[in-house]
């Protein structure tokens, strides 16, 4: 490899510096890292993510099924499965979301009672 040295992090080439594949590879903890910071730490209970979803969902799935049952006729038979469809899985976001909130609820209680409270607390 010509214009590389031994030492340098980068090699040229054909004049364009190039980073060693080592170089190159990202760590994963500092990824998700990267990845709390930007979604400001919410990757980690999706639930508050899913719940929104599931209300809209719900919400439209409720309006279709009302308007497609009112209307009678043989082209909304197409129209009411879809509309049932959206309203199931409204319901199914919604109560996964309810899930795993009490789960992560429940981790929450039991790490709390398995932690040994300080008497005294220390200086900073």
């Amino acid at each position: 490899m010509m214009g590389c040295k031994s030492n340098s992090l980068t090699c040229l080439q054909g004049g364009k510096p190039v980073l060693p594949v080592a170089a190159a590879a990202t760590d994963s903890t500092a990824t998700l890292n990267k990845l709390a910071l930007a979604t400001g730490g919410t990757e980690k209970s999706w639930y508050r993510c899913v719940f929104p979803f599931g209300i809209v969902a719900l919400v439209i799935g409720v309006a279709a099924t009302c308007i497609t049952f009112t209307i009678n006729g043989p082209a909304m038979d197409i129209a009411k499965v879809v509309s049932v469809a959206t309203l199931v899985f409204g319901v199914g976001l919604l109560v996964g979301a309810v899930v795993c909130w009490r789960a992560k609820r429940e981790r929450q209680r039991r790490k709390q009672k398995e932690e040994p409270v300080p008497l005294e607390q220390g200086a900073l």
